[in-house]
């Protein structure tokens, strides 16, 4: 067989059905829609408005977007043609394949991950969106292009604008029933009928499809390697933390092994109770101090339903829970056994302050500025101002933290004594060591 033949254009028919895909259930519901009105082109001519010409699906990887274009494709009862990998950067054949399309109209055209980057002549770069929008453009309305991206903002808007990608579709990360499916399908293997379902489908949140697959195989492997008959528990909590931080660190590597699980167990501690008092709508999942090989302790939290719009009371709480790790540290050991654990809380306490202080307008005396969207401006403009506020919002951060771990101290050493005693504290225990206690939950006003 010739190159020439091997690279024409295959023509395939779908057999994935959106009853294949579980989950995204408003996803779905949303593209059965479109299906339905790119079919009735007499509606479009009506309000002399050309036919749409084609979608975007976005989001993470491994939640499914090529799956949800090929089901698409089902659905709508129509032929498709399929460019990934290094064909998108080939121009020439791309309007092969739209030729080809538009001789089997009505068909569909699947760009797939076309936020790729491609070396060429030495240099790494995107794939010619602008190219790729004329051909939409030259093409007819018979034929639809769904194309796939993990995010919206790595795809050019000359590829988004009006008649090309008329549908911005996002396919986020795997919603609750999806979750459920892979649990229950790695429970068709032998199990503990004790195991708590739903207690797994939230430990699982934010897993992909790839990882839930890799859990079940994970899970079994550990049965027969510890030489039991069925799955349990916690050997799938094992192997869910092993996917999402790392495996345990053998604890004879760990330099000074009991001072570092004390000091490890504060640290979560302070996180984990100031966490529960000025976030009480944040769930905590599990505690534990378990030196692992992509951390030495965390605190996991239930991000089945994430803040979309976040308050600057929240915002300030957030920093006040990042700095209350080290704080606990200082209270515990004092400030000679200050060590480089918080780098990343602090790094992230810094982002979020400046950022409240910069973009969001949320800072008292500078006020409501978005100095993003005056990039021109000199580099020096509001410098001094921005550093005065924002060494006053760390400040005053550091100040409510180390009053809060003050006040509940003894609840962080007992979460901490109990880690230190189980390596791992379950949500709720948790809150049963906190307790239902009430605080101040007013920011400072020099804010």
């Amino acid at each position: 067989m010739s190159k020439k033949e091997t690279e024409h254009p295959k023509l395939h028919h779908s057999k994935i059905s959106f009853k294949d895909i579980v989950g995204h259930k408003q996803v779905k519901a949303r593209l059965q829609t479109i299906i339905k009105i790119i079919k009735k082109p007499k509606l479009f001519a009506y309000f002399d408005t050309s036919v749409p010409r084609g979608l975007l699906l976005y989001g993470p990887v491994n939640v499914g977007k090529s799956m949800l274009a090929k089901a698409f494709a089902y659905e709508a009862k129509l032929p498709y043609y399929e460019i990934s990998g290094s064909k998108l950067f080939e121009i020439d054949y791309i309007k092969e394949v739209y030729k080809e399309a538009q001789k089997h109209a009505p068909s569909i055209v699947i760009l797939e991950d076309i936020d790729i980057k491609g070396l060429l002549q030495g240099t790494l770069t995107n794939v010619s969106f602008s190219d790729i929008a004329k051909v939409i453009e030259t093409v007819s309305e018979g034929v639809f292009t769904i194309a796939t991206s993990e995010t919206l903002e790595a795809v050019d808007p000359v590829l988004t604008a009006p008649q090309k990608l008329d549908f911005l579709i996002e396919v986020s990360k795997l919603d609750k029933d999806a979750r459920r499916f892979f649990i229950e399908k790695i429970l068709k293997k032998p199990h503990d009928p004790k195991i708590d379902i739903e207690r797994i489908v939230r430990y699982i949140t934010g897993m992909s499809a790839v990882e839930l697959e890799r859990l079940g195989r994970m899970a079994v492997l550990s049965v027969i390697e510890q030489g039991k008959k069925r799955i349990t528990e916690e050997i799938l909590i094992e192997q869910i933390n092993i996917i999402k931080y790392g495996h345990k660190i053998d604890k004879q590597m760990v330099r000074n092994l009991e001072e570092e699980l004390e000091m490890t167990a504060y640290h979560e501690a302070g996180h984990a109770v100031l966490s529960t008092l000025l976030l009480p709508h944040i769930k905590i999942e599990q505690v534990t101090i378990a030196p692992r090989s992509k951390t030495l302790g965390f605190v996991s939290y239930n991000a089945d339903e994430p803040l979309s719009n976040i308050t600057k009371e929240e915002l300030f709480y957030d920093v006040c829970v990042l700095m209350a790790g080290r704080m606990a540290k200082i209270k515990k050991a004092g400030n000679e056994k200050m060590d480089s654990g918080a780098i990343d809380d602090l790094a992230q306490a810094s982002f979020q302050i400046y950022t409240a202080i910069v973009n969001l307008g949320m800072d008292k005396e500078l006020g409501m500025i978005n100095l993003e969207s005056i990039t021109p401006m000199s580099e020096n403009f509001l410098r001094n101002r921005i550093e005065e506020r924002f060494l006053l919002w760390i400040d005053t951060a550091k100040k409510y933290s180390r009053s809060l771990v003050d006040t509940h101290w003894k609840t962080i050493e007992k979460l901490a004594k109990a880690l230190i005693k189980k390596e791992i504290v379950e949500g709720e225990e948790l809150l049963k060591i906190v307790g239902k206690k009430k605080i101040d939950t007013t920011i400072p006003k020099s804010l």
